[in-house]
């Protein structure tokens, strides 16, 4: 199996490789650059980029966008460097990309301040960022509590802003509810599964939320993940 890393991403192969239980050794080439992902039986066991070795050159690797990828099966580790889970590991690279974000967002904020933007502009801007280094959101809104949209970006031409800011005001209607009734708390976060996709609802404070559209297959630690980085950057701005 050979491919680009434009059209699958690290995180992508990963999980195709650890979900069929494979053996196998997953090449990737960059830059003129060589690094390679050994699993066995579903696992991942061992990485190796440059003079690094096991979860370290495993982050590397995960947050290229752009490469060429072999993937070959039955191919056997030299030696066992990573004990992590998989979905562990996915789920730290992905910790460790918002913070790579919020960095960059910190510095690029000192550097142009907010007050020279309106906020619609700001939390326009941040849903855009989300959507074009996403693989796993493909449609992003903030919403009042009240169904009131502030932003949105969502390419699917089906959908309006109007109904994605009636379906969050009722999901957070009936969580709200749910949550006091099993007297589980505040509502902070609610997952929606349907046949052809998934909808996520955070609250970004007590009068607006987030919401996430994904489609139905996808790394749900790693969407959860970016919702987080998300959630944490749209906090600055409202």
């Amino acid at each position: 199996m050979e491919g680009n890393l434009q059209d699958m991403a690290v995180a992508d192969l990963v999980q195709h490789v650890c979900q069929d239980n494979k053996t196998a050794k997953l090449i990737i080439e960059r830059n003129g650059n060589h690094a390679s992902v050994y699993f066995a039986s579903g696992k991942v066991v061992h990485a190796s980029f440059a003079d690094e070795q096991g979860e370290e050159a495993f982050f590397q690797m995960l947050a290229w966008e752009d490469g060429k990828f072999t993937l070959e099966n039955d191919v056997q580790s030299p030696e066992e460097t990573i004990q992590r889970s998989w979905s562990g590991l996915l789920l730290e690279g992905a910790r460790r990309f918002d913070e790579s974000q919020q960095s960059a967002i910190a510095i690029d904020t000192k550097e142009t301040p907010m007050a020279t933007k309106k906020k619609s502009e700001l939390l326009s801007e941040a849903l855009k960022g989300l959507l074009e280094t996403s693989a796993d959101i493909t449609g992003a809104a903030v919403v009042g509590v009240d169904g009131l949209v502030y932003s949105t970006n969502i390419p699917q031409k089906t959908l309006d802003e109007n109904m994605v800011g009636a379906s969050s005001a009722a999901i957070l209607g009936l969580s709200v509810r749910s949550t006091g009734q099993l007297d589980r708390g505040e509502f902070r976060q609610t997952l929606i599964q349907g046949e052809d996709g998934n909808i996520i609802v955070t609250a970004l404070d007590t009068n607006t939320l987030f919401v996430g559209i994904t489609p139905k297959e996808i790394n749900l630690g790693m969407a959860f993940a970016e919702v987080r980085g998300m959630v944490d950057q749209l906090l600055t701005i409202l």
